[in-house]
């Protein structure tokens, strides 16, 4: 080797110091000090990444756990709060179908309800049909029982008389099982995200 020439140095993987490679070509440390420190903590790095994949591993099979444990009643509710709120997002800036008001999430009182035309009570068969479902002011969802009548007319020129009729005609029966309902509930969560998110709600 000419003296001209630099010998190359390297940064140890450990304590940072520049070294010359003396005992092979992969070697990381400047010292066997340095060695068994790096050791230790390449050890201490794989217990941890082991025990964090642990973790997520039974944080998984404890949420399928719990999934499955949960009553029918539970899966209607859960299903029913993703739908209503694919409602609200798909409603959101338009008037309640029953008054006319404005619906914006800021309202007093926490924004606005997704109101159902035919009630859950006399026709829980329509419980999920969106058609049957339309952002309402809480006055008129909560306060004025729904407030049937006017729900009505907003439906009629919302839907036409037609598609109204449908609507207070259909009485066919529905029966839902449990993967029904979580497929309704995973269906109407990835809607209302894609309907935010295209209208750039940073909700969602």
């Amino acid at each position: 080797m000419n003296a001209s020439e630099k010998i190359k140095e390297y940064k140890c993987k450990c304590c940072g110091n520049l070294f010359v490679k003396t005992i092979s070509t992969t070697q990381q440390v400047c010292s066997l000090a340095c060695a068994i420190k790096l050791g230790k903590q390449q050890t201490r790095q794989k217990r941890e990444k082991m025990s964090k994949a642990k973790r997520l591993e039974t944080k998984k099979r404890m949420t399928a756990l719990k999934e499955m444990n949960k009553t029918h009643h539970q899966l209607i509710s859960e299903a029913q709060s993703a739908v209503n709120k694919y409602v609200r997002v798909r409603d959101k800036l338009k008037s309640c179908i029953s008054c006319g008001m404005p619906l914006v999430d800021e309202k007093l009182g926490g924004g606005f309800d997704a109101g159902h035309y035919r009630s859950r009570g006399a026709a829980p068969h329509l419980r999920f049909y969106t058609l049957n479902i339309h952002g309402q002011c809480k006055r008129c969802n909560r306060w004025l029982g729904g407030n049937y009548h006017e729900y009505r007319a907003g439906l009629v020129e919302r839907l036409g008389l037609e598609k109204v009729k449908l609507i207070e005609s259909d009485n066919r029966s529905r029966h839902y099982s449990d993967d029904d309902l979580r497929r309704i509930k995973k269906i109407f969560n990835q809607k209302a995200r894609r309907l935010g998110r295209r209208r750039g709600y940073d909700e969602y």
